[in-house]
Formats: structure tokens, sequence, C-alpha cells
């Protein structure tokens, strides 16, 4: 029994002298991180609001580590093939992802053959999130959401709205609005937010569902547009009129785009750490600041723990609404 004691004693002592040294190597390696560039994946094209936002970080954090932060755009398949790129890299910190509500929730809600696991990837912090707006048109009357509701009723089949594609935030804002409201509008999405825009601004369709910044160029581009309900728990400072879907009794239809900052599953902690610290310091940098707001980007700066649980609680929101009405989706 002695010998066993001693044995045991023994194996204890070299499990914690193991867990030392591996503590130890992911301290030290955090400390001399990052010493090469490092890649930021932003799976949708350069110049939109993803895009801005993740330049705008990466040149401050390439400013802190004294190391390039390369952002580099893989587009296509709505943001899965760029996803894809960073759910199979290395996971130690050199490939970070940009990621969506619409790469790493929606795609896994609307597809059965998404190249990569929800579970994929590690969060590090979600940066900003995006409301969406209902604009519609000199095609149709309805100058409040009420009255579109009963032209719509009135009408079924005959109001079309546009959505930068399948599965995005102006798609599935709209549909569930309209489930809620028990009215059926006609979807009409388009390769992008550019020409989706153009086409409601041209007059192809009669409504769209926008992020703040696309709602503000629609309306340079159409003087008969007009913003009807805001989806965001609160009004938009860039639209202090228009009210928001819960005071027009809809309070289930908050639709967001979001930014954040994700990692290959795996990656240390102590990388995610400093990842997440850095860019929340990139935050809080009046230049950084001043930029997003300018493009209608509300400011979050979450912790790690805060990012997951969002992911999972955004599947779980608009899971009902997609399995019940899989054929709109497609």
């Amino acid at each position: 029994m002695r010998i066993l004691g001693e044995f045991v004693f023994a194996l204890k002592k070299s499990f914690l002298m193991l867990f030392a040294l591996t503590s130890m190597a992911s301290s030290t390696f955090a400390q001399v991180y990052p010493d090469h560039p490092v890649r930021l994946i932003v799976p949708f094209p350069p110049a939109g609001a993803t895009d801005i936002a993740a330049r705008l970080v990466g040149e401050w954090l390439s400013s802190v580590w004294g190391q390039p932060v390369i952002v580099d755009n893989r587009t296509g398949a709505s943001g899965i093939i760029g996803t894809e790129v960073v759910a199979r890299a290395k996971p130690d910190g050199y490939t970070v992802l940009m990621g969506t509500l619409a790469t790493n929730v929606m795609a896994h809600l609307l597809q059965s053959d998404v190249p990569y696991a929800r579970d994929a990837f590690e969060p590090v912090t979600l940066l900003t999130s995006t409301p969406n707006i209902l604009m519609a048109n000199g095609n149709i009357s309805a100058k409040t959401l009420p009255e579109l509701i009963a032209y719509a009723k009135a009408n079924p089949g005959k109001v079309r709205y546009a959505s930068s594609g399948i599965g995005l935030s102006g798609h599935l804002g709209v549909e569930l609005f309209a489930e809620s409201a028990g009215i059926k509008l006609v979807h009409v999405p388009y390769r992008g937010s550019a020409p989706s825009g153009q086409a409601f601004a041209g007059g192809e369709v009669e409504l769209t569902l926008a992020l703040v910044t696309q709602a503000l160029t629609a309306m340079t581009m159409a003087p008969n547009i007009r913003p009807l309900a805001i989806a965001s728990a609160h009004r938009s400072p860039q639209f202090p009129d228009t009210p928001t879907f819960a005071e027009l009794g809809f309070p289930n239809v908050q639709v967001y785009a979001i930014n954040g900052l994700m990692v290959p599953k795996g990656t240390p902690a102590a990388i995610i750490d400093k990842i997440y610290r850095d860019s929340r310091d990139a935050l809080t940098i009046a230049a950084v600041k001043s930029n997003l707001d300018q493009l209608g980007l509300d400011i979050v700066a979450s912790s790690p723990a805060e990012f997951g649980q969002l992911l999972r609680d955004e599947y779980a929101r608009w899971e009902p609404l997609i399995r019940a009405n899989k054929s709109n989706f497609q």
C-alpha cells in the first residue's frame, strides 16, 4: 500500500509539473505574440462596413503590436469561403476572422453543407453591431408602418422588398416582421447591398430593410424614400424621429448586423485574451470611435464569453422562423 501511495503521489506531482510547464509556455507565447504578421480575414468585399471596421481596428493593432495586421478580403458564397479559410487555419492567433451573424449563425440554419462546424471558432470580441431600418419609396402610398400593414393586407403578394442576399439580415428581418404582422411580402434578392440599394432607390421594388448606413446613402439617391421603423431596441441617432418596431407593437423585430473577431478553435486562451484586450482598447481611440460612428456602427467590445453567448442566443432566436419557413429561404 505504501508503494502504491508513493506511486500515486509521484503521478500527481508529474501532472502538476506538466500543468505548470503548459501554463508557462502559454504565458510566454502570449508575451511574444505576435512576432510576425497577422492575417485578418474579412469574408466580404472591400469598402463595406465590415471591411472598414476591420481596417480601423487592424491599423490600431498593427501600431500596438509592432507587426502588420493584413486585412485579407476572401469573398464568395455569402461569406462562407473566407470563413472556411479561418476554420482550417492553424490555431495560433495568426489568422483571425471578422465574424458575422450571416457566416457564423445563419449559414448553419440555411444550409446543410456548410464546410465548417458552428464550434470551429473561438469568439474573441463583438466589436460593433448595426441596426436595420425599414424604408418605403414613392411606389407605395404608405407613410407609416400601420399604413404599410393595411396596404399589404389589402394587396397580398403585391408588395416587393429588396435585400442584399438570401439569409442576410435584410431578408430575415422582413420575413420576421411579415410573419409577426400577418402579411405576405415578395422577396427580391440582389447580389450585394449596392445593387439592392440602387434597385430600391430606382423604384424596382417598394421596400427594403437596410443597415442605417445604407439607408442614409439611399436617401441621398432618391428624395421620396421614407423610413418607417428601425429594428433596434432603441431609436437611431441618425434617424431620431423614426420609431422602433417595438414602439409600434413588434418587440421581437430586432435585426442587427454584427462584426466580431474570432479565431480557430484551439487557439491558446492567453492569445485570445491579448487580442480581446488590445482590440477593446482600439475601440476607445477617438479617431476609431469617430469613424465607426459615421458608419452608424454601435461599439460593443464584449468579452469572449459574452460574444459566444450572443451567437448561441441568435441561433436559438432565428431557428424556429427559418425551420418553419424553409422554402422562403432557398
